[in-house]
């Protein structure tokens, strides 16, 4: 059954449809399209009724990745009860595709629980079937199983006195008199006459000294001293690092009397600079004469810029014997190159490959202009093509004999445009086609034209 979407139709209030590919033994029909808001081509796949829900589900799976395919998918809709999808240019080979249904994605397996006991499976052990409730628990409060005790604690022993003090506390005082009869004394004791030197006055003296939280009087004097020492340092230590003010004064004298120096040096001749300029500007102005009218040139009238408005477009191709007007089926839509609106397009017969399957040397189309006009720029637009080679000339006839190149190109994006040199002025503007680009998508052969719009300004 035909589908109700077909050339001139707009879908999505952007994408007009400009061409119909094929249709496959289903029904489904691929379109070719432009995209009215980016002015670009595009691929529109419209499906069968009975493919509609296979279409709609795999432009789901290429956008969320579970379907692999070279499609840049655009656009998704329905109208006139068809589904249609729109999708950057590409072959129809790809596009039908889209409506084959895939396979039924396999159950993705699921963890039972979370991940806490993944080690007893690295160690041998078969995972829990489930968390089981238990006294032992994290530091983070998660539950932990039965196969994981806890580790044992490690009780922190206590802080020791210190090792001097604890060594004294171990060692018992032992009495000379507690020892066996017979062993050898291992401390030689003092008898009286080795105290005879210290005196009760000295012994209280040195108790004096040696109270708890004293000094004695010779270290508090070093002590002192030391203090005393430090402060007088500290002085000599800021008299070094104090700032030398005397030395800054006398620079910033110096610097001020310069300033002053140049300043009267300034105002002493700033006059004499002003009169000198102004008397030699006097003896500058009298001694050249007035300009007369025969020194001053005569200045020749430019002739204004005529713009270029275009009239029509021929098609002057020359084929060879035997296939005269190979291409005169298209004739009547030579207008559409020509008509302002990039929705519409003049096209060629396709070709075999890119030298005219030897049917002709180029393809000549001629632009004629109401009047001899200014040419600054010509711009080429068209659809599906990449590649080629062409000659854009001006001539004051319709025909290739005597005109002039004012540029060449090759069509890399849907538009081109030539900058001509200052002073281009014509009658017609030539645009001789010496290799065809090549077409993607094409219906039977890959080579041709498919010509927008032309402009000249």
């Amino acid at each position: 059954m035909p589908q109700p979407i077909d050339v001139g139709s707009i879908l999505g209030g952007r994408y007009k449809v400009t061409g119909r590919i094929l249709a496959s033994a289903e029904n489904d029909v691929i379109l070719d399209g432009l995209d009215q808001v980016l002015n670009r081509p595009v691929s529109i796949l419209v499906s069968a009724v009975d493919n509609s829900a296979n279409l709609t589900q795999s432009a789901r799976e290429v956008a969320i990745g579970t379907r692999v395919s070279g499609v840049s998918i655009l656009d998704l809709g329905v109208q006139d009860q068809a589904t249609y999808l729109i999708a950057a240019r590409t072959s129809p080979a790809e596009l039908l595709d889209l409506v084959v249904p895939t396979d039924a994605v396999e159950q993705v397996y699921q963890e039972p629980f979370f991940t806490d006991t993944l080690g007893t499976e690295i160690f041998g052990k078969a995972r829990d079937a489930a968390p089981v409730s238990s006294a032992y628990v994290y530091e983070d409060n998660s539950p932990m199983t039965p196969a994981h005790p806890l580790p044992p604690v490690r009780q922190t022993p206590a802080p020791t006195p210190p090792t001097a003090a604890v060594a004294a506390a171990a060692i018992p005082a032992v009495e000379p008199s507690s020892l066996a009869p017979g062993t050898p004394s291992k401390v030689t004791l003092w008898d009286e006459d080795d105290y005879g030197f210290i005196n009760e006055d000295h012994e209280e003296t040195v108790a004096q000294e040696r109270r708890a939280g004293t000094f004695p009087a010779a270290a508090r004097q070093a002590s002192n001293d030391y203090v005393a020492d430090d402060l007088l340092d500290e002085d000599d230590d800021d008299d070094r690092n104090a700032p030398r003010i005397s030395g800054r004064l006398l620079t910033g004298a110096i610097v001020s009397v310069l300033l002053i120096g140049a300043l009267i040096f300034a105002l002493q001749h700033i006059g004499t600079l002003f009169n000198g300029s102004s008397n030699q500007a006097g003896t500058s102005s009298s001694a050249t004469p007035p300009p007369t009218e025969a020194q001053s040139p005569s200045a020749a009238p430019v002739p204004a810029a005529v713009a270029p408005v275009i009239k029509g477009l021929t098609d002057i191709t020359t084929y060879a014997p035997g296939v005269q007007n190979y291409g005169e089926a298209y004739f009547p839509r030579l207008k559409d190159a020509i008509d302002g609106n990039k929705g519409t397009y003049w096209p060629t017969v396709e070709f075999s490959n890119a030298d005219f399957a030897n049917l002709t040397e180029g393809v000549d189309l001629v632009v004629e202009l109401a009047e001899e006009s200014t040419i600054s720029s010509v711009t080429i637009n068209q659809l599906a093509g990449s590649g080629g080679q062409f000659n854009i000339l001006t001539n004051s006839k319709p025909e290739i004999a005597g005109a002039t190149k004012i540029g060449s190109g090759s069509f890399s994006s849907p538009d081109f445009t030539l900058k001509a040199a200052p002073g281009v002025k014509a009658k017609y503007v030539i645009i001789s086609f010496t290799e065809l680009p090549k077409l993607q998508p094409f219906v039977t052969y890959p080579f041709g034209l498919k010509i927008t719009e032309i402009s000249i300004s």
